[in-house]
């Protein structure tokens, strides 16, 4: 009877800007491409991708991370752990919600 009222044009431009938007999650402002392995983790050359770009930032956080290389945050803190075993980063601070790193020298 009643049903759903149909949405305007300004309303389906919005949605569709939005679902576009939405596609290019995996792809961030300058276009790095993260891709994962069978197992879920990241290859290599991804890795090599973020090393190379952290040198130039003055410390990192999993949110700068995830925000620059379009990853979750979650994924972006398994990155900054594994670099930090590697000897490429280290922890200035770490508490229970953000750990702060800065490149090793």
């Amino acid at each position: 009877m009643g049903g759903r009222k149909k949405p305007s044009i300004s309303q389906l431009e919005k949605r569709m800007s939005k679902e576009k938007k939405g596609k290019d999650r995996g792809k961030s402002e300058k276009g790095y491409e993260m891709r994962l392995n069978p197992s879920g983790e990241l290859t290599q050359r991804s890795i090599d991708q973020i090393i190379e770009e952290i040198k130039s930032m003055p410390y990192l956080t999993p949110y700068l991370v995830a925000a620059k290389f379009g990853l979750k945050i979650s994924r972006a803190k398994i990155v900054l752990r594994e670099l930090e075993s590697k000897g490429v980063v280290k922890v200035v601070n770490r508490n229970r919600r953000v750990p702060i790193y800065v490149v090793a020298s």
